[in-house]
């Protein structure tokens, strides 16, 4: 067993290995249905990470600043999904931080219509509806590799590079997956509605000479 300090004071245990998510509804059951990620040894986790040890841990709704991001990342990754399901062959690029609204970045290959983006935005409402189960699974950076290699995203293998760790991870939902690194909610339908409010032209890493992007831009309905 291990200790778990909690924000009043209080100490309760948890066996080692449980997921965060399963300590929240046993330690805090009134904000476990609310919880988006928490902060645990001051480091923000996501609510698949296990607890191994000792610690304090704080559950973070998306009322906290740190949550709201988790949300916005969250909407992001959807937006991305949306463009992909019209868009099979876009390459994925990257989600930039920003406040008060989610961003991601695709290469398409061509300039989008009006009529893309409605078609778009119905895709959005619909992966929310589905309320598909986000996914997370652990690969060796050589796993990773191949597995970039393979999808013939050229850019997140670009990442992947920058990445100075053993092992990295792989979110997904329905038929979309990421290399990212999270927290993310635990489904799709944890979202508020959201609302697509422009796409922008962009390069990659905004390098002027790099790929030319578009940069899908959206806040919550």
């Amino acid at each position: 067993m291990i200790r778990i300090r909690l924000p009043d004071g209080s100490e309760r245990t948890v066996v080692r290995g449980t997921r965060l998510r399963e300590a929240a509804r046993t330690l805090q059951p009134e904000l476990a249905d609310l919880a988006v990620c928490a902060e645990v040894g001051g480091a923000l986790r996501d609510l698949r990470d296990r607890l191994e040890e000792d610690c304090r841990m704080t559950l973070l709704t998306a009322a906290a600043p740190e949550g709201a991001r988790v949300v916005r990342h969250t909407a992001a990754h959807v937006v991305a999904q949306a463009a992909r399901r019209l868009f099979p062959a876009a390459t994925l690029g990257r989600d930039p931080i920003a406040e008060n609204l989610f961003q991601y970045d695709l290469e398409i290959g061509r300039a989008l219509t009006e009529d893309d983006l409605e078609r778009i935005q119905v895709e959005v409402d619909r992966i929310i509806a589905e309320d598909l189960p986000i996914e997370r699974d652990s690969l060796s950076k050589g796993e990773a590799r191949t597995w970039l290699i393979r999808r013939g995203e050229v850019l997140k293998l670009e990442i992947l590079e920058r990445i100075d760790a053993p092992t990295v991870t792989v979110y997904s939902h329905g038929e979309f997956s990421d290399l990212c690194s999270g927290p993310h909610l635990q489904s799709t339908g944890r979202l508020p509605g959201i609302r697509l409010t422009s796409v922008e032209e962009t390069t990659w890493q905004n390098d002027p000479g790099g790929e030319r992007l578009l940069r899908f831009c959206g806040t919550f309905a």
